[in-house]
């Protein structure tokens, strides 16, 4: 190969080595330029999808955060009394009314009739925008009375 080289002229050895250093510049950039400025393109696609998650993460933070500062207790408190309202405009006496840790209250009636368990139900969950989560229904031993367990959660 060197012998061939030497044999061609001044002007295409020239020649021969401007067009080796541009292959060697083009295959350079083709093979490992070219692919670190895609792979750069799409780290600064995936730092910007990381900022928006990391900010929607903040928000809910913050949101957590000042509805601790609120406190659950309160939450449970005015669960607890809209249900206790309910019942009483039902006509329904509450056996139990038990907040837990989760923001819900377990709500106990024993011996009630059937059809103001339903308009309590109507109320709590129409009017009220509650949602009952557990529901447990069984027959009191007499005609209409039933004895429930329903746990409710607020929106």
């Amino acid at each position: 190969m060197k012998e061939w080289f030497s044999n061609q002229s001044p002007r295409d050895q020239v020649a021969l080595l401007l067009v080796a250093g541009l292959l060697l510049v083009f295959g350079l950039f083709q093979f490992a330029l070219g692919p670190a400025s895609e792979a750069r393109g799409q780290m600064a696609v995936n730092n910007q999808a990381a900022s928006a998650q990391l900010s929607r993460v903040e928000t809910k933070v913050s949101r957590l955060l000042s509805l601790r500062e609120t406190g659950s207790s309160n939450q449970s408190q005015n669960l607890s009394s809209t249900l206790s309202a309910a019942a009483q405009n039902a006509g329904l006496t509450v056996k139990r009314l038990q907040p837990n840790s989760r923001g819900e209250v377990q709500v106990r009636f024993e011996g009630v009739d059937f059809d103001a368990l339903l308009q309590w139900l109507q109320t709590v969950e129409g009017n009220e925008g509650l949602r009952i989560i557990d529901a447990s229904v069984s027959d009191a031993g007499r005609s209409g009375g039933v004895n429930a367990t329903l746990r409710v959660r607020g929106q």
